[in-house]
C-alpha cells in the first residue's frame, strides 16, 4: 500500500496541534547601568545600576530588586597672586565630593491562597543621603489582591502592618529610631501596543505611633521593547515625606574671626519632596 506525501502530512496534524508547549522558564532578571562623566572646564561622574530578579512557581513567586544612584561634582577654585598684573601666577585648586547617593534593596515573597487572593511578607533597605536618611530597614507582611488580572491590563493592592527602622544623618532630640507601621499599595500595568508597557505603582506607609510620619512613593515607568531581550525605559519617582530628615548647619561666632569659630550646630529641616527622572537600556537575561 503506497501513501502519498500529502496524506501523510494531512494525517500528522492533529498529534502535532496537540503537541505540549514548551515549558516557560521559572526566573527572570533584568539589569541596567548608566554611566555620565563630563571632563574639562567642568567635572562631574554619574553613576546609575538597578537588577531586578524574580523566580515563579505554580502558586507563589519570589523577587529581589536592588539599584542606586552615585554623583559626584568637581567644583573648582582660582587665585592669583604676584607684584604686578604683568607677573601674576593664577593658582587652581579642585574639590571633589558626592553630591548625590541613593541605594536601595528589596525582597517580597507572594503566595496565593486563591486566584486572586495572597499573602505576601517583604523587607526592604534603603540609603538616601540628600535626603538626611543614613539607613531605613523595614519589614512587612500582609494580603494583597487582584481586582484585574488580564494579559493586557493588571491592577493589584495590597496591605500589611510591619516595622521600620531609622537611622538619620542628623537625628533632632526626640525623634524615633524604630516604630511599628503599616502601608497601603496599588499597582497598575497597561500594555500599549504589543512592545510596550505602561506601570504605575502607590505606596503609603505610616507610622503608628505618629499619624504625621507618613511616606507616600509614586513611581511611574514606560517601556518599550527594541528586541527580545533588550528593552528602552522611562521612569519619573515622586517620594513625599510629611516629616523630613534635618542635617546639622555650623552656627559661626560673629563677629566673625580669623579663623572663623563655630560655637555648635542647629537643625535644618529638608524639603518634603524628591524627584527622580531615569532613561536606562534594560538587559532580560
Amino acid at each position: 500500500m503506497r501513501l502519498s506525501l500529502p496524506f501523510v502530512l494531512m494525517s500528522a496534524l492533529p498529534l502535532l496541534a496537540q503537541a505540549p508547549e514548551a515549558p516557560k522558564q521559572a526566573w527572570s532578571d533584568k539589569g541596567s547601568l548608566s554611566y555620565v562623566s563630563v571632563g574639562g572646564n567642568a567635572a562631574s561622574q554619574s553613576l546609575g545600576f538597578a537588577n531586578e530578579y524574580k523566580y515563579t512557581w505554580s502558586d507563589a513567586a519570589f523577587a529581589f530588586n536592588l539599584g542606586g544612584v552615585r554623583v559626584s561634582t568637581t567644583t573648582f577654585a582660582r587665585s592669583a597672586s604676584g607684584t604686578s598684573l604683568a607677573n601674576a601666577t593664577v593658582v587652581q585648586t579642585s574639590d571633589t565630593e558626592t553630591s548625590s547617593e541613593s541605594y536601595y534593596a528589596n525582597l517580597r515573597y507572594d503566595r496565593n491562597l486563591s486566584d486572586r487572593l495572597q499573602w505576601f511578607a517583604s523587607g526592604g533597605w534603603e540609603r538616601n543621603l540628600p535626603a538626611g536618611l543614613e539607613a531605613r530597614t523595614s519589614a512587612l507582611a500582609g494580603l494583597g489582591h487582584w481586582w484585574i488580572k488580564e494579559d493586557r491590563t493588571k491592577c493589584f493592592t495590597d496591605a500589611g502592618l510591619g516595622y521600620t527602622k531609622e537611622t538619620q544623618v542628623f537625628r533632632p532630640a526626640g525623634a524615633d529610631t524604630g516604630y511599628a507601621t503599616f502601608r497601603l499599595g496599588a499597582k497598575v500595568e497597561q500594555k500599549v501596543f504589543a512592545t510596550s508597557l505602561l506601570a504605575s505603582e502607590l505606596t503609603l506607609s505610616d507610622s503608628l505611633k505618629h499619624s504625621q510620619n507618613y511616606l507616600a512613593v509614586w513611581r511611574t515607568a514606560f517601556t518599550t521593547n527594541l528586541s527580545s531581550r533588550l528593552a528602552l525605559k522611562v521612569a519619573y519617582d515622586v517620594t513625599y515625606k510629611n516629616q523630613p530628615a534635618s542635617v546639622a548647619v555650623d552656627v559661626t561666632q560673629t563677629p566673625v574671626a580669623t579663623p572663623p569659630v563655630v560655637i555648635g550646630q542647629v537643625p535644618y529641616q529638608l524639603k518634603k519632596t524628591d524627584t527622580v527622572f531615569t532613561t536606562s537600556l534594560v538587559v532580560t537575561f
